[in-house]
């Protein structure tokens, strides 16, 4: 019996029938992401975590109606929504599928710059082949990096390096890729086998959102570069870019919007707003109650290091009431609206 005492309790309480839990994920591993990065799970693990959703009785909804029925009252029993930033391939190869199975919706926040390019999101993709190469001995003066043996410290501080000096340059997504494939050189990574092939960090194409999309897939905005901005205008410009990229691969006005990273300020809030746009996620780690703030809706991140009967917490409501870890938001996502890009050749 998985739910049983105070889980149990709290799974047919009032006070669960009243609250949403919206749980949050990013990528499901192709290879061995789960190992390098909290924020990817093995697939046998994102399949045992449907089957607790199952066993506990929960209702799964689309976001949109969750967030009127939480703001109504109305909402059912133990209410769940999924939702996975970023819209990574991962997510059409092996999270959809297992969600299909079990005849659950999910959202998609989807960042669009990339979806538009056959490539890595840099980013992530420096950060996944310095740590694939732990060990070996790395240097790019051109960089400012000195030769160094890497470690999990050295491999993060390197990577660190390489994306400021790519963001300095305002370099776009067939210059940053230039810069992969020299990384992979220097560091004997397989580029064509783990970017071409496999597409680890790709974000999913127009064609894969629009298939997904006619088969009820809910994708909703997560700003166009996943950046935001002090600036009203660029702030803007942000969202209605990303709106209109999703809009050309078939999705019907999106209207509900994750923070990149988590990161928010109050002007947020009402620009939001004046977009027509209807709410917007965080990643503060609670269940959402009838009270809270539409544009400041918490939900809970669900990685690996999270054992299945803290899980069940969650499920139920129990975590809510017990000491638990917090995601600070990341203010390096606060940027202004990008530049066009300088030249920079990787030979």
């Amino acid at each position: 019996m998985l739910y049983s005492g105070a889980n149990a309790l709290l799974l047919r309480s009032k006070w669960r029938q009243q609250r949403l839990l919206i749980l949050c994920y990013h990528g499901i591993s192709l290879a061995d992401e789960h190992e390098w990065s909290a924020l990817y799970m093995a697939e046998d693990v994102f399949r045992n975590r449907l089957e607790r959703i199952k066993e506990a009785g929960c209702n799964v909804l689309r976001l949109g109606d969750a967030v009127d029925l939480l703001k109504t009252g109305d909402l059912p029993p133990r209410a769940v929504v999924i939702t996975f930033d970023d819209g990574y391939y991962d997510f059409y190869a092996k999270a959809w599928p297992h969600l299909r199975d079990f005849g659950y919706p999910a959202t998609v926040y989807l960042t669009t710059y990339y979806s538009q390019f056959d490539a890595p999101v840099f980013d992530t993709a420096c950060y996944y082949m310095l740590w694939k190469a732990r060990g070996a001995a790395f240097g790019w003066p051109e960089m400012g990096i000195d030769k160094i043996t890497l470690d999990a410290t050295s491999a993060w501080r390197s990577g660190d390096k390489l994306i400021a000096w790519a963001r300095q340059r305002r370099l776009e997504a067939p210059q940053k890729t230039e810069i992969l494939h020299a990384l992979a050189a220097r560091l004997s990574v397989d580029f064509e086998s783990l970017f071409c092939r496999q597409r680890l960090m790709h974000i999913m194409t127009p064609a894969e959102i629009a298939e997904l999309s006619a088969q009820g897939v809910d994708f909703q905005l997560h700003g166009h570069w996943h950046r935001v901005s002090r600036s009203r205008e660029h702030f803007r410009n942000e969202i209605e870019q990303n709106k209109a990229a999703l809009e050309r691969c078939g999705v019907s006005a999106p209207a509900h919007y994750c923070y990149p990273a988590g990161f928010h300020l109050p002007e947020f809030a009402g620009w939001l707003r004046e977009l027509g746009v209807r709410s917007a996620v965080t990643c503060r780690m609670a269940l959402a109650a009838p009270g809270s703030d539409r544009y400041l809706l918490p939900r809970v991140l669900d990685a690996p290091g999270m054992s299945s009967d803290v899980f069940s917490t969650w499920l139920s409501g129990l975590a809510f009431w017990m000491p638990r870890k917090e995601y600070p938001s990341d203010p390096t996502q606060l940027e202004a609206d990008p530049m066009p890009a300088q030249r920079y050749s990787a030979s």
